[in-house]
């Protein structure tokens, strides 16, 4: 059974008002959600310290659904524990990428360590913004997952070529499926 977008936004308001120590949150799969589940999320996201782990994979949200999210995060007065984020195979977009990079840049997920963006529908120019954004916010990033990303080609590979250059962490790059 999949959780609704009211399910998806009800699970994290109450974590947010309980306070809990959640550590891994796994929704990966609920293609109901929406942009009132994405704002939840993003406000439970802004509010708790706690969380490492962060799995929407084939959620289904649209654009406007992420940047919502991710203006809620970049909301953060402090950096986030987040280490690992799996977006895959939803629709970013240049929107949805652009506002991920903007939440990187402002220096909210500096403990991220594995991005996975894979057929993530981003834009060519949201692929550099997040690659300069991670290059410039320092971020500790040792996997990134791109593959599957058509609309990535030269500007995202000269902005990946500077986050490269600038992060002798990243250990794995997928790029399958680029231009």
């Amino acid at each position: 059974a999949q959780l609704s977008d009211e399910a998806g936004a009800a699970i994290a308001i109450a974590l947010a008002r309980a306070g809990t120590a959640v550590r891994v949150l796994k929704l990966g799969g609920n293609s109901g959600f929406s942009r009132q589940a994405a704002h939840a999320l993003g406000c439970l996201m802004a509010a708790n310290n706690s969380i490492q782990e962060l799995d929407l994979s084939y959620c289904g949200l649209d654009e406007g659904a992420w940047v919502a999210l991710f203006e809620e995060l970049a909301r953060r007065s402090g950096p986030s524990a987040l280490r690992n984020l799996d977006l895959s195979v939803n629709a970013l977009g240049g929107r949805g990428g652009a506002a991920l990079a903007a939440a990187v840049q402002k220096g909210v997920l500096p403990l991220l360590a594995e991005l996975n963006l894979r057929g993530a529908n981003l834009t060519d120019e949201a692929g550099a913004a997040i690659a300069i954004a991670l290059a410039r916010a320092g971020a500790a990033v040792k996997i990134l997952n791109l593959a599957g990303n058509s609309g990535l080609s030269r500007q995202a590979a000269r902005a990946l070529g500077c986050l490269l250059a600038a992060n002798s962490s990243i250990q794995e790059l997928e790029l399958g499926g680029c231009r």
